[in-house]
């Protein structure tokens, strides 16, 4: 219990932390996003900049709520005396993932990559909306494992912004891919981890269930 409760707080700790890096170079760094734009080879030109960085930083501050609240949550899972903070908290979680998703929308098709980028963050947008939903349903009908489930599919996408940036830096600068090639497949690349790393995580935890049931 007590190594339990330690690693929640070190998540907690690395989930705020990043997320105070992510306001810090988007809001005070970078306000303009001038480093990130750079990179809209063709693109840049055709968009309103003031509107692409008003939904951007909207995007940014949403994505920023849903990774703090998402892992709060998951330290307040099992805390029965807590039960109306996770519930408020998870409230809080759906409503960042709709304005994450929400502003995608706006986001995507000026995506670093061109269309292969579009596609797939419209992918992760409805996949990601579709397991959150899923997750609501689930605590809402008493399905604890279902939603634990669900919101484990649905929060692991908080990290795609790290893996963009990693796969990238992989494949611009170890692959030696042009830039917006080697975005495009670090945004694919991340999508497909995510959900292989997930489901493989969750059928361990079913074979694990499966074998502790049958020594009862």
């Amino acid at each position: 219990m007590v190594v339990r409760r330690y690693l929640g707080d070190i998540a907690i700790a690395a989930a705020i932390a990043y997320a105070l890096y992510m306001l810090f170079s988007s809001f005070i760094a970078d306000p303009q996003d001038v480093s990130f734009l750079s990179h809209k080879v063709g693109i840049a030109r055709h968009l309103n900049h003031p509107v692409w960085i008003a939904v951007l930083h909207i995007h940014i501050a949403a994505a920023v709520v849903a990774i703090v609240s998402g892992m709060l949550n998951w330290t307040l899972t099992g805390a029965k005396h807590r039960c109306g903070v996770h519930r408020m908290v998870g409230y809080l979680y759906v409503l960042s993932v709709l304005g994450v998703d929400g502003t995608s929308g706006y986001l995507a098709p000026f995506a670093t990559g061109g269309e292969i980028s579009t596609v797939a963050f419209n992918t992760l947008n409805v996949y990601w909306l579709i397991v959150t939903v899923l997750a609501y349903v689930r605590i809402r009908r008493g399905d604890v494992a279902g939603h634990r489930a669900f919101m484990l599919r649905s929060y692991v996408f908080c990290d795609t912004n790290v893996l963009n940036r990693g796969f990238t830096y992989l494949g611009a600068h170890v692959v030696h891919l042009p830039y917006t090639t080697a975005y495009a497949i670090a945004v694919c690349v991340s999508i497909v981890v995510n959900v292989l790393v997930v489901e493989w995580w969750l059928f361990i935890q079913r074979r694990a269930n499966r074998r502790l049931a049958s020594r009862m």
